[in-house]
C-alpha cells in the first residue's frame, strides 16, 4: 500500500488498485470525500480530545490518542484482527479446513470498499469470532489459525 499527494488529490494503491481521494470543505463542514466519480457527504466536528463524524446516517465519537498513551494490545499468536472498523460481509471458510498463506478468510466492508483479510501463513482454521453482518473495531481477533 503507498500514499502520495498528486496534482488531482491523494493517491492510494492498495493491491494493484489506484484510488485518487479528493477531500472538500471546511470544519464544522459538510464535508465531501470524492473517490473516483463517487462522492460521499459527511460532517465533522473536534472538540478538544473528541471527534465527532457523522458518516451515512450514524453519529460516531472518535476520541484522539497519543502515539503510548495507553499499552499495546496485542491479539494471541495465531489469530488474525481487524485491521480498521467495518462490518463482515463473508466467511470464505471454515473451523478446521486447511489454508495457504495468501488464502482469503474473510471480507469487511469499509467506506463501501471491500477488504479481504488474508491467512499470514499455512494453518488450519481453528475458530472464527466473528459472523457474517457483525460490525467490528479494529484490533478485534477475528480468526484464529493453528
Amino acid at each position: 500500500m503507498s500514499v502520495h499527494d498528486g496534482p488531482e488529490g491523494t493517491v492510494v494503491a492498495i493491491d494493484g488498485r489506484r484510488l485518487v481521494l479528493r477531500l472538500e470543505g471546511n470544519p464544522p463542514g459538510p464535508f465531501r470525500l470524492r473517490v473516483g466519480t463517487r462522492q460521499l457527504s459527511f460532517h465533522c466536528v473536534r472538540d478538544g480530545e473528541e471527534v465527532h463524524l457523522f458518516w451515512e446516517g450514524v453519529a460516531y465519537r472518535l476520541r484522539l490518542e497519543r502515539e503510548g498513551a495507553r499499552p499495546a494490545h496485542r491479539a494471541t499468536s495465531g489469530s488474525l484482527e481487524a485491521p480498521m472498523p467495518g462490518k463482515v460481509i463473508a466467511i470464505k471458510t471454515a473451523p478446521g479446513d486447511a489454508v495457504r498463506k495468501g488464502d482469503e478468510l474473510l471480507v469487511i466492508e469499509a467506506m463501501k470498499m471491500e477488504n479481504a483479510l488474508r491467512a499470514p501463513r499455512d494453518g488450519v482454521v481453528k475458530a472464527f469470532r466473528a459472523r457474517v453482518g457483525d460490525m467490528v473495531n479494529p484490533g478485534a481477533v477475528l480468526v484464529e489459525l493453528e
